[in-house]
């Protein structure tokens, strides 16, 4: 048998990219998993054959691209995988600096940024027919301009990018709840990057669901939907415990629709919340990369890291739709527990929850459910136990250091 090319990781410290490191390695592939740290949680694998420690790609973008130059001419690396924002936009802004194979299944940056950009995403959705939430678009950060439009309260405020760059490095923004008019005037004279294009949407409430796929210039090669349980934070974020689900009409319809139009070149997960008064999925977001909770689709039966190996070696990949197991769970352990702490120590007024949040006894009731039918724990393997490890020892000592 040929021997398979080496791949690089990026971001070792994520999930996402532990389960690409997992996904390749098990497949046979050579995996080298580089971080801004000696070491990182993907680092720790078993399938990980060398690291590469690199600059911060927020802080010191042109360094971090040398440093990915250097890395493949040592290591002679046929492709570069980055499953963050942040990488991905720094390579994808200096793709020119690598051969193209290497960069051959990640997008152009105009794609990139088509999606990533959700006051450019929500435009583009609004134009294709696909449901998003209330929405009041400001364009510069003159709230005065807009906020009789806002007529609702309590509603999301967004900005447009999740990185903004300031003095040629990049800085990450955050979503803020908003509860009534006063607060939303304050926080846009007192937050930076709001002057740049954001978003005012009206609070949805509803269950998080999920469509994912790899795309070849807009055409869906293999799809995967999944359903959030438990998040963190608790009213919204990464989810913690999620199930795979049939692919959902019309939402299907929807992610590849948007996807079509701007020819994805890639892997993709197209967020929406499916609305409880309604059953509307309303669109939310889109994050063209590998996603957090990856290895639930690996653990249902699509390895989608190896698939866009093959992917970007020539190999034509057409998966049927709802070609993976349904009813698969998965658990990222450590961050149920901080589900769980959030829940027991906060109220739900200041968790953002609504009224058809459960009670703190349900919750830790659902928390003990450790053992289900088909429930795969994310990071916890036998036979990879170091990324573990390290991870618990990490999250003790930020622990003990918090309350120090």
């Amino acid at each position: 048998m040929e021997p398979k090319a080496c791949v690089l990781v990026t971001d070792g410290q994520e999930r996402s990219a532990l389960a690409i490191t997992r996904g390749l390695g098990r497949a046979g592939v050579p995996v080298i998993v580089g971080a801004e740290t000696e070491k990182s949680l993907a680092a720790a694998s078993r399938y990980c054959i060398a690291r590469w420690q690199y600059p911060s790609p927020l802080q010191q973008p042109t360094q971090f691209i040398s440093s990915l130059v250097e890395a493949v001419g040592r290591f002679d690396i046929a492709a570069i995988i980055p499953p963050t924002d942040s990488s991905l936009q720094a390579v994808a802004a200096q793709r020119d600096r690598f051969q193209p194979f290497i960069t051959a299944m990640i997008p152009s940056l105009e794609s990139y940024e088509s999606v990533s950009d959700k006051y450019r995403l929500m435009k583009l959705a609004q134009e294709l027919g696909v449901p998003l939430p209330n929405t009041v678009f400001v364009p510069d950060g003159n709230i005065a301009a807009v906020r009789d439009q806002v007529t609702t309260y309590p509603v999301v405020v967004k900005p447009g990018r999740s990185l903004v760059k300031v003095d040629e490095r990049w800085i990450k923004t955050s979503v803020h709840f908003v509860s009534h008019p006063e607060e939303l005037m304050d926080l846009y004279r007192r937050v930076p990057y709001l002057q740049n294009p954001s978003l005012i949407q009206q609070r949805v409430e509803g269950e998080g669901q999920g469509v994912f796929g790899l795309f070849n210039h807009g055409r869906p090669c293999a799809l995967f939907a999944h359903r959030r349980i438990r998040e963190k934070p608790p009213a919204g974020g990464v989810s913690v415990f999620r199930e795979s689900i049939e692919l959902p009409k019309p939402m299907t319809d929807y992610a590849v629709r948007l996807l079509e139009r701007v020819k994805w070149h890639g892997v993709a997960m197209v967020e929406f919340k499916v609305d409880r008064q309604s059953n509307v999925p309303m669109l939310m977001e889109i994050n063209g990369r590998f996603w957090g909770s990856l290895q639930l689709a690996i653990d249902a039966g699509l390895n989608f890291p190896y698939l866009l190996y093959q992917a970007m070696n020539g190999i034509p990949v057409a998966v049927p739709n709802n070609a993976y197991h349904i009813g698969t769970k998965s658990r990222w352990l450590l961050g149920d527990v901080d589900h769980l702490l959030l829940r027991l120590t906060k109220s739900k007024s200041e968790l953002h929850l609504g009224p058809h949040a459960g009670s703190r006894g349900r919750c830790l009731a659902e928390f003990l459910k450790l053992f289900q039918h088909d429930l795969h724990y994310e990071v916890e393997s036998l036979n990879d136990p170091g990324p573990a490890f390290l991870e618990y020892r990490d999250w003790l000592s930020h622990l003990v250091g918090r309350r120090s």
